[in-house]
């Protein structure tokens, strides 16, 4: 693996066991809370950091096998990229906190394997992400090597999000109206 890749995967894979921790220590009735304002539940973020690395993998896959730029996941347009994102998250939806914790390891392992085969080359391969523009509205074109560098701070972000949503309280009208289906007992 090159040196700088190694980083990299290091940096992801610190970051990685600080979201574990957090994840460990989640009662099971907090994954459905969602920050104030915020459209996904911690279930939701989690549930994304399990899929994304697939994504990114699948990138890769394109740039070894030659490519000189390449999109996100294939995806060259925001419909499409949006499409894909959607996916993995109904096929997320209601896999228990477990599973995706397994499905995460599972892809980030993919995706370090995938890692270990680029060569000094790959990383001036540019990367393209459908729906984000430049100044001039054209496709927002980066480097694999800048992109890969932002890797570790993806599950900074969702850990982030995810202790957000934890810390907000209790939707109420949710457990009224769960207390007034179960008969009023306690669930």
């Amino acid at each position: 693996m090159l040196p700088e890749v190694r980083v990299i995967v290091e940096r992801a894979a610190a970051r990685r066991a600080s979201l574990e921790g957090l994840i460990e220590a989640i009662p099971a009735d907090y994954w459905a809370r969602r920050a104030t304002g915020e459209a996904w539940s911690a279930h939701d973020h989690l549930a994304h950091v399990a899929g994304i690395d697939a994504l990114t993998s699948e990138t890769l896959t394109q740039i070894l096998g030659g490519e000189r730029a390449a999109w996100i996941a294939g995806a060259t347009t925001p419909e499409m990229l949006a499409t894909r994102r959607e996916a993995l998250l109904d096929e997320a939806a209601g896999m228990a906190v477990a599973a995706l914790r397994e499905r995460m390891r599972e892809t980030r392992a993919e995706l370090v394997e995938l890692l270990a085969g680029l060569d000094t080359g790959h990383l001036e391969v540019t990367v393209l992400v459908a729906g984000v523009v430049d100044a001039w509205g054209e496709p927002l074109a980066v480097g694999l090597r800048r992109y890969l560098a932002s890797l570790p701070e993806h599950d900074t972000e969702h850990e982030h999000a995810i202790r957000q949503a934890i810390s907000a309280p209790p939707d109420l009208s949710a457990v009224a109206l769960t207390r007034r289906l179960s008969g009023g007992r306690s669930v």
